[in-house]
């Protein structure tokens, strides 16, 4: 009896780790918006920590920024399937082009701050206005090197072309901003394979000719046809999210769900064979030869392009981390949810303001990715992600900063 007591008493312990928490809004995908926006700031903030052997590119062949545009998309469209059910495409649309309107003013207003800024003698705005190879040690300006007159610098402005790498992801998400009242009319009206197919064929013909559609500074590192992809797929998955959570329930899904959680363990096992010259060789598996990883990194799974191994390594590792929250929330909750939460609720207000806290930090040391001061900029960057996280909390400049 004593032992049957004691199996009841701590069945519902066990049971209450599971997520259950009450209201519209899932608290799981905040928190996986939080950990892309966590490691955006570490990859953005150049110096070599603990947060560093965290983040980059350890849980598999992902960035931040591909979470970023993934949950973005996913957000939209599960937000939107609920906004169509009251309100016409045309009010949906307009809301989404005074987003588009008002996050490319925002890219205008760090771009003109950056170039005040680099007038001023005391400040030292170069990791701002550049991007350093640190493995071959070269610097590009990101700004132009010769004297150019009045229209130019409209244009280069106004296009988007000038401004911080740490930032420049902002441009993609106006264009994809711009676009999503078409994808939005697509799912409405049930069409959601003709959007995938399209959206397909776009990113295999980046894959194919490295076309690039716009001539702003983002196609560099985040081309717009490449990119695309992984919003659509966000944004589908948004839009079914319910369609989805309930297949997952069948024998099938199972299936699915258990292959996606297999492959994103294989992707990490590829992972921890990473030939990142600066994360220290101790802290890395040796198993598959370096000229063997190199070549699949390039061809399949491409961090600029998004070779076709990381778009699946993408969804199946957040499927993954999605399953652990659901399954152990409370724990992880306690833990981290006080931090990453708040972030995630305010990922892009985070993400906009992240750039000017990266500028202070260059201020105080020297961005060096082979300079291994573990604590110092260990220090440095908890700093800057608490800072984030206090303006996250109590919403400083919120009435101007979109969020």
């Amino acid at each position: 009896m004593a032992v049957q007591d004691t199996v009841l008493t701590e069945a519902p312990a066990a049971v209450s780790w599971r997520y259950a928490v009450p209201g519209r809004r899932d608290l799981r995908v905040d928190m996986l918006r939080g950990i892309a926006l966590v490691m955006m700031v570490v990859a953005h903030t150049e110096v070599m920590s603990v947060f560093n052997i965290l983040t980059w590119e350890r849980l598999g062949l992902t960035t931040g920024a591909e979470g970023f545009v993934i949950m973005a998309g996913f957000m939209l469209g599960m937000l939107n399937r609920t906004r169509l059910q009251k309100e016409y495409l045309l009010t949906v649309s307009y809301t989404l082009v005074r987003r588009a309107w008002k996050i490319y003013q925002v890219n205008i207003v760090i771009i003109l701050s950056m170039l005040l800024l680099s007038h001023i003698p005391f400040i030292n705005t170069f990791e701002v206005t550049h991007f350093t190879d640190r493995y071959a040690g070269i610097s590009y300006s990101l700004l132009p090197v010769t004297a150019q007159i009045r229209e130019t610098w409209f244009n280069i402005i106004l296009y988007l072309q000038i401004g911080p790498h740490q930032t420049q992801i902002l441009g993609l998400y106006v264009f994809l901003l711009l676009t999503s009242p078409l994808m939005l009319w697509m799912l409405s009206r049930g069409k959601v394979i003709w959007l995938l197919l399209l959206s397909l064929g776009l990113y295999l013909c980046y894959q194919f000719t490295h076309m690039r559609l716009t001539v702003s500074q983002f196609e560099f590192a985040f081309p717009l046809l490449a990119w695309q992809f992984i919003y659509v797929l966000g944004m589908s998955c948004g839009w079914y999210k319910d369609e989805l959570t309930s297949l997952a329930r069948l024998p099938f899904g199972h299936v699915v769900i258990g292959a996606m959680v297999v492959f994103a363990l294989v992707m990490m096992f590829i992972a921890q064979n990473h030939t990142n010259p600066f994360m220290p060789r101790g802290l890395m598996m040796h198993v598959i030869p370096p000229a063997d990883f190199n070549w699949f990194y390039r061809n399949f799974a491409a961090k600029n392009a998004l070779g076709p191994m990381r778009v699946l390594d993408d969804f199946c590792l957040i499927i993954t981390v999605y399953l652990i929250l659901s399954r152990f929330w409370t724990p992880i909750n306690r833990l981290v949810g006080w931090f990453l939460i708040p972030l995630g609720q305010h990922s892009l207000y985070t993400f906009i303001i992240h750039v000017y806290f990266v500028l202070i930090a260059s201020q105080i040391v020297h961005f060096d990715l082979w300079h291994q001061a573990w604590v110092t900029n260990t220090v440095v960057h908890a700093s800057i992600l608490m800072a984030l996280w206090l303006m996250a909390k109590y919403e400083v400049g919120g009435k101007f900063i979109p969020n």
